[in-house]
């Protein structure tokens, strides 16, 4: 398994047990932000506790994934729902 394969399993993961996948957008905004707290915190006990670069590196990218996610959000809560099909 290659490193992007593995931090994309790690983000996934980190959504998945934060209750970020399969959501109504309009609960989105506020799941994130907890999940980022949580990472945050995650990070920060990483560092503390001088955990291994692997650890912290995906503990960060999961952040930076989390920040664009969040960055995106008004462009997706602008895009008009899909018209019913005919």
């Amino acid at each position: 398994m290659s490193r992007g394969d593995r931090e994309s399993e790690q983000v996934w993961r980190t959504l998945s047990e934060a209750g970020l996948v399969e959501i109504r957008v309009d609960e989105f905004p506020e799941r994130l932000k907890e999940v980022k707290r949580i990472v945050t915190e995650r990070l920060l006990e990483l560092l503390d506790f001088g955990a291994s670069i692997w650890e912290r590196e995906t503990a960060a990218h999961s952040l930076g994934t989390l920040k664009g996610l969040e960055l995106r959000l008004p462009v997706i809560s602008q895009t008009p729902p899909d018209l019913p099909q005919k």
